[in-house]
């Protein structure tokens, strides 16, 4: 039997962290609760969760500082999911660049989260095979979960992961923003699609700072995006 999913609901509203809760243990998942952001962090410490549900929003604490914090602590796990009122791509891009691997707009719907904790618990659990793609500098070991350019390790989120490996597996075919969505976040839904736009971003963002520059990520323009080696 597979062991259950930890997750920690980060919400300083009593209201809505109990509707959370009911609805995250009815599909199976062990819940535990934090209020403001300090405890977030104590309880992280205490046992690292799955998945992190994490208001920005929070006191003693900001949500971007807790998910900076613990993408220091802990490296890419465990997956976060940022909950907040704020839905501009400003934000969507804070919250990206602070480490989060998804980001959900209030109100929340219920059954919309849970298939983004499906998703993202998926993901972190995923048997990515042990195959080593190399193209030039640029290394990337799906066994080590890796990314590395000229044996410099470039530090990616989970969901920035996947999204890469997904493109690089086939160099130069054009993958769409549809294909992304359904691939690695497992929905069809097309107003996620700024999700996929805000991580590619930050990929191009990381690899550039690594050396690769141009980065391998390339934009076609009304079809999505292809991966073009690095020589």
């Amino acid at each position: 039997m597979s062991r259950m999913t930890d997750v920690l609901v980060v919400e300083d509203d009593p209201t809505l962290g109990d509707v959370l809760d009911m609805h995250l243990a009815a599909e199976g998942y062990r819940v535990r609760r934090a209020e403001d952001g300090e405890a977030a962090l104590a309880r992280c410490a205490e046992a690292r969760p799955d998945v992190v549900l994490l208001d920005v929003m929070l006191p003693k604490l900001s949500g971007l500082d807790v998910c900076t914090e613990l993408r220091a602590r802990y490296g890419p796990q465990p997956g976060i999911v940022m909950l907040t009122a704020l839905g501009s791509e400003a934000d969507v891009v804070c919250g990206l660049d602070a480490g989060a691997d998804d980001y959900v707009v209030k109100p929340i719907r219920p059954r919309e989260l849970l298939a983004r904790v499906r998703s993202l618990a998926r993901r972190l659990g995923a048997d990515v095979g042990t195959a080593q793609l190399t193209y030039g500098p640029l290394v990337i070991d799906m066994a080590a979960r890796a990314v590395s350019v000229s044996s410099r390790p470039v530090k990616l989120t989970t969901t920035e992961l996947e999204i890469f490996a997904d493109l690089a597996r086939e160099p130069l075919r054009v993958c769409s923003r549809a294909d992304l969505l359904q691939r690695v976040f497992d929905t069809n839904h097309a107003g996620y699609a700024r999700n996929v736009d805000c991580h590619v971003t930050r990929l191009r963002r990381k690899l550039e700072a690594a050396g690769l520059t141009p980065a391998p990520i390339e934009t076609v323009h009304g079809a999505g995006y292809r991966f073009v080696p690095p020589c």
